[in-house]
């Protein structure tokens, strides 16, 4: 499985990204916030992706595939929350292993010791 890292997600705040629907379509989002979030321990990263859909459009909570402006894709469970200055949002929670490594694959938050 992947997801994109926490530093990618801060690196492309104000950015769009695309969510890929089930018609075939795609609806533009952009990414507003990127905040770590609280993981259930320290083996573990936390984080979340935030992202303001057009004004008028509202998703359902679902898998989305979601294209980062770079080309890179994720399948995410994307879940509405609350509305952003009349938009509204769908926030994506990333919660995997924390990685031990310096190239930062899991969440690009390396361990503490």
């Amino acid at each position: 499985m992947s997801v994109p890292t926490h530093a990618a997600l801060v690196a492309a705040i104000g950015q769009p990204f695309a969510f890929a629907l089930p018609d075939g379509g795609a609806v533009e989002a952009h990414l507003v916030a990127a905040p770590l979030g609280v993981p259930m321990d320290d083996d573990y990263v936390c984080y979340s992706a935030i992202f303001q859909l057009p004004f008028g459009v509202h998703l359902p909570q679902a898998v989305f595939r979601i294209t980062a402006p770079g080309g890179d894709a994720w399948d995410l469970l994307a879940t509405p929350t609350r509305p952003a200055d009349g938009h509204a949002t769908l926030t994506a929670v990333m919660h995997c292993l924390r990685s031990s490594t310096p190239d930062g694959q899991a969440g690009d938050i390396p361990r503490s010791t």
